[in-house]
């Protein structure tokens, strides 16, 4: 269990352009060179809610809106990177409920 992520189910709302910290999982060729080169990328074409990505252990995080993911996604396809997961770690978003 060491590398177990918990990961909240995206809902989409009315509101598309509501932004999280998503996550993609991609294909162990990924470096910072990569991600730096892809990170101009969306930056150029103005995807990212931040100017900033965080980059993991073959994935990296971008805050986006949810209407932008397909258009991330065809960015990745287009650079020849493979991924194998889109997702919001859900530590991110933990909701305190009333028991």
């Amino acid at each position: 269990m060491n590398n177990v992520s918990l990961i909240k189910k995206i809902e989409y709302e009315d509101d598309l352009s509501k932004t999280y910290p998503v996550t993609f999982a991609l294909d162990h060729d990924f470096d910072r060179s990569k991600a730096k080169k892809f990170f101009n990328e969306i930056k150029e074409q103005s995807l990212l809610a931040h100017d900033k990505i965080n980059v993991g252990n073959n994935s990296f995080t971008v805050e986006i809106s949810l209407k932008n993911i397909g258009q991330i996604t065809k960015i990745l396809l287009k650079n020849n990177l493979d991924f194998y997961g889109v997702y919001v770690l859900y530590d991110n978003f933990l909701e305190m409920k009333e028991v």
